[in-house]
C-alpha cells in the first residue's frame, strides 16, 4: 500500500524543519543495498550540510571508497580512499570524523555544502546473548545484516550524524524481494522486480539520526484519523495483530487529547528476532517475546506511542537533564493505574518509593540535571521513578487543568525542537500561577530525597496539631514540600496540606472527632521510605550489585551455578555457605534444606515436607516453582531470597525472568499457568500516630 501525507501530516511536517529552531538541519539523500550472503551493505548519501555545522561523524568501521565536496562557490575536491572492505565484524565504537570543509572558511548563514560520500561494511554482530529487559541493561547490538534479519541502529553511525543537528531523510532501499524494510518516515514507493524489493521512504519531520530493520514481514496496515497504523510481524498471528492495531487506534486518541496533535504520519509495530524494547520516530521495536506477554498492549506499548511525543518529536536537551523518561512514565505508565483506580496509583506511586530505597543506595544517586540514560537499576530508579515523582508533585501542586495546559503548551511550542527541565517549568509556573524556582533548584540540581520524620501529633478538641521534621540534604538545607497529613475522623478522613521550606514545620486544622494521623499516607511525596514502610520485595535483592549465593549441591549443582551467572549478568557470583557472614549483602538461597527455609520464613508462610502453604494456599513444589523475598536475620530492612525449584532446566532459566517481578514479595510460577504474585504486609509506620487528646464539650 502506497499512502501518501493526510492534510494534518503535511501542515506538521511543512513546518518541521522551520520548527527545528535553533539546531541545524542535515538533508540525506540515500541508496542503501544490501548483500545478505556477504553480510555487506553498499550506501551512497548525499548530504546538503547546512551552516554551523563544521563535522560529520560515519563509522568507522566501514570502507569508505569515495568522498566529494562541493562548495556553494562551485569549488570542490574529490578523494578516493583505497579502503578495502574489511573482515565481517561488528562495528567499531570508533568514528570518522569528516570535516565539512576542510581548509576553508565556515559556512555562512544560508550557504549549505553538498557531501557525498560511497562506503560498504560487512556487519554480521551475533544477537546471541542480546538482554534487553533486566535491571542493568544487558548487551544490545549496533548492527548485523544476516539471513535472521537486518538491523542498523541510528547509534552505530551507519549514516553519518553531526554534534547539535538534526536529520532529514530520503532512503532508497535494495533488499531481496520477500523482505520488508522499515524505518522512520513515509514509503512513498514500493516495487518488486527480477528477485529484489526497493521501496522509498521519506522523512521531513527532523530527528537525531535513523534506524532501519528489515526481515521477512507480514505487513497489516489500518487508518486511525489520517495515521496510518501498521504491524510489521514475524508470524500469521491474526489475534495479535488485531490487538496491537486495536490499541495503536486506542493510545493515539488519548494522547492527542491530553498532549496535542500526532506528530507523525504513522505509527508501526514491529516485531524483532532478538530481544529489544525501543522506540524511534513513529515506530516501535519489539523483541518477539516480549511481544506476546499479555500485559504488553496495555502497559509498555502505550509507554512506546507516548514517545513519539516525548522524545522522538519534542526532544531532550541532554546537557540540562534527560526529563523525557520521567514524563512519559508519567503520561504513560502511572497514568494507566490512575485510570484503573486511585488504590492503583497509590500503589505505583509507593512501589517508586520502594525501588529508590532498593536500587539507590552506597552512592549510586545523581541529581535528575545529571540524569542521561538508564544502565542500572539506580539510573532507572531516579531518572524513570525520580523524575515521575517530579511531575507527579507539580501536578499537585498546581491542578491537572493547569498542568496539562504546561504540556500542551511545551509540545506546540517545541515541536521538532529541544527543551529542558527548564521549559517545563517556566510553563508550569505560568499556567499554575506558582513561583517554582526553588522547587527546581532543589529538585533537579540536588541528588537525594528527604526523610520524613512525625515528632508529635497531639488533639485539643476539634484542633489537630502536628509537627514535622525532615533530615537536612547533604548540603544542610531543606527541602521545599507540600506535604499532606490525614487525621482519622469517625466522618472520614481530613486532609491537610503542610508546607515546608526549613526543617521543621508546624501545622493545626480542624478535624472533629480525630483518632489518628497519617503522614502521606498515599504516598504523594518523593521521599525516602523508613524501613518499617518497606515489606521485604524482590527489588531489594535485585538492588544489591553483589549478592551471596547458597547453592545446593546434589543433582541441581550445576543448574543452581547457571542461575547465579545469570542473575548477576556480569563478573563471578560469590557462592557462601549458609552460615557464612554476608557482609552486609542479601543472600539468595537456592533450594535451601526444610529447616533453614522455615526459620526466615515470615507468619503467612509456612514449609511442610514438598509443600508450601503461602496465605492458606497449598503449593506443592513439585509441580510450582516458588521465590520469596523475606526478612534478612539481624538486618532491619534488609531482604534475602529463597529460591525453591525442582526442575533444572526452569532453575536454569528463572533468574532471567525475575527482574519483571521486583515489586513483590512472593511469586509461584505453575510448570503451567500465570504466575501468582503477592506482597507481605509492612510493619506499622512511624509516620503514623494515634491521637490521645481532649474531646470538645458540648
Amino acid at each position: 500500500m502506497i499512502r501518501r501525507a493526510t492534510i494534518l501530516g503535511v501542515s506538521l511536517l511543512a513546518a518541521a524543519v522551520a520548527a527545528a529552531g535553533d539546531l541545524p538541519v542535515i538533508r540525506h539523500d540515500v541508496q542503501v543495498r544490501f548483500d545478505l550472503p556477504a553480510n555487506r551493505v553498499d550506501v551512497t548519501d548525499r548530504l546538503t550540510v547546512p551552516a554551523g555545522v563544521d563535522t560529520l561523524l560515519l563509522n568507522a568501521g566501514v570502507a569508505l571508497q569515495s568522498l566529494s565536496r562541493r562548495h556553494p562557490d562551485g569549488s570542490g575536491e574529490q578523494q578516493e580512499p583505497a579502503a578495502a572492505i574489511g573482515e565481517t565484524a561488528p562495528p567499531d565504537t570508533a568514528i570518522f570524523r569528516l570535516p565539512v570543509n576542510p581548509g576553508g572558511n565556515p559556512l555562512t548563514a544560508g550557504e549549505e555544502m553538498l557531501v557525498t560520500l560511497a562506503y560498504a561494511a560487512r556487519w554480521a554482530e551475533s544477537t546471541a546473548g542480546v538482554a534487553f529487559s533486566r535491571e542493568n541493561v544487558g548487551r544490545e547490538i549496533q548492527a548485523t545484516i544476516a539471513d535472521e534479519g537486518i538491523y542498523l541502529a541510528a547509534s552505530s553511525y551507519w549514516l553519518p550524524l553531526a554534534d547539535k543537528a538534526l536529520h532529514t531523510y530520503r532512503l532508497k532501499i535494495v533488499t531481496p524481494a520477500g523482505w520488508e524494510p522499515l524505518t522512520q518516515g513515509e514509503r512513498t514507493q514500493r516495487l518488486e522486480k527480477d528477485g529484489q524489493l526497493t521501496t522509498v521512504w521519506e522523512s521531513d519531520a527532523p530527528s537525531d539520526g535513523l534506524t532501519l530493520i528489515a526481515n521477512r514481514y507480514l505487513v497489516t496496515e489500518r487508518d486511525f484519523g489520517g495515521v496510518l497504523g501498521a504491524t510489521y510481524f514475524l508470524a500469521d498471528e491474526p489475534a495479535l495483530v488485531e490487538t496491537y492495531l486495536e490499541r495503536t487506534g486506542a493510545y493515539l486518541e488519548m494522547y492527542r487529547a491530553m498532549i496535542g496533535p500526532y506528530p507523525f504520519t504513522r505509527f508501526t509495530t514491529v516485531e524483532n528476532w532478538f530481544p529489544t524494547g525501543y522506540g524511534m520516530p513513529g515506530w516501535t521495536l519489539l523483541g518477539g517475546q516480549v511481544l506476546r506477554l499479555p500485559f504488553i498492549p496495555t502497559t509498555s506499548f502505550g509507554h512506546e506511542i507516548a514517545h513519539n511525543w516525548w522524545g522522538n518529536s519534542i526532544f531532550v536537551d541532554a546537557e540540562r537533564g534527560n526529563w523525557c523518561e520521567g514524563l512519559t512514565v508519567y503520561c504513560a505508565d502511572y497514568h494507566y493505574k490512575e485510570l484503573e483506580s486511585p488504590a492503583a496509583a497509590r500503589e505505583y506511586r509507593r512501589t517508586l518509593l520502594k525501588d529508590y530505597a532498593a536500587y539507590v543506595r552506597d552512592g549510586r544517586d545523581l541529581p535528575l540535571r545529571d540524569f542521561r540514560e538508564r544502565h542500572s537499576g539506580a539510573t532507572r530508579a531516579v531518572g524513570y521513578g525520580k523524575s515521575m515523582m517530579v511531575f507527579h508533585m507539580i501536578d499537585e501542586a498546581i491542578g491537572r487543568e493547569a498542568f496539562l495546559a504546561a504540556l500542551r503548551e511545551v509540545a506546540r511550542t517545541h515541536l521538532f525542537r529541544e527543551a529542558s527541565w527548564d521549559d517545563f517549568l517556566a510553563a508550569f509556573a505560568s499556567h499554575g500561577a506558582r513561583d517554582l524556582t526553588a522547587f527546581g533548584e532543589t529538585w533537579l540540581g540536588r541528588a537525594g530525597a528527604p526523610l520524613l520524620r512525625l515528632e508529635a501529633a497531639a488533639r485539643d478538641g476539634d484542633r489537630v496539631t502536628v509537627t514535622l521534621t525532615q533530615d537536612a540534604a547533604a548540603d544542610g538545607s531543606a527541602w521545599p514540600l507540600r506535604v499532606p497529613v490525614t487525621a482519622a475522623t469517625p466522618a472520614g478522613p481530613v486532609t491537610a496540606i503542610l508546607e515546608m521550606d526549613g526543617p521543621r514545620a508546624v501545622h493545626a486544622w480542624t478535624a472533629p472527632g480525630a483518632t489518628a494521623v497519617q503522614v502521606d499516607p498515599d504516598y504523594h511525596v518523593f521521599r525516602r521510605l523508613h524501613p518499617e514502610e518497606i515489606e521485604p520485595t524482590l527489588s531489594q535483592i535485585l538492588g544489591d550489585p553483589a549478592p551471596r549465593f547458597v547453592l545446593p549441591a546434589g543433582p541441581l549443582a550445576g543448574a543452581a551455578a547457571a542461575f547465579a551467572a545469570d542473575w548477576v549478568e556480569a563478573g563471578e557470583a560469590v557462592v557462601v555457605d549458609a552460615a557464612a557472614d554476608p557482609e552486609g549483602h542479601s543472600r539468595i538461597l537456592v533450594n535451601p534444606d526444610g529447616a533453614t527455609a522455615q526459620s526466615l520464613l515470615p507468619a503467612p508462610a509456612q514449609l511442610a515436607g514438598g509443600l508450601l502453604y503461602l496465605n492458606g494456599q497449598r503449593i506443592d513444589l513439585a509441580t510450582n516453582d516458588a521465590v520469596l523475598a523475606v526478612p534478612a536475620p539481624g538486618r532491619p530492612g534488609a531482604a534475602d531470597l529463597l529460591v525453591f525449584c525442582r526442575s533444572g532446566d526452569r532453575l536454569a532459566a528463572l533468574a532471567g525472568r525475575l527482574s519483571h517481578y521486583g515489586k513483590y514479595s512472593h511469586l509461584v510460577f505453575p510448570v503451567r499457568g500465570a504466575a501468582l504474585k503477592g506482597n507481605w504486609e509492612a510493619a506499622a509506620s512511624p509516620l503514623r500516630a494515634d491521637l490521645p487528646g481532649k474531646s470538645k464539650e458540648r
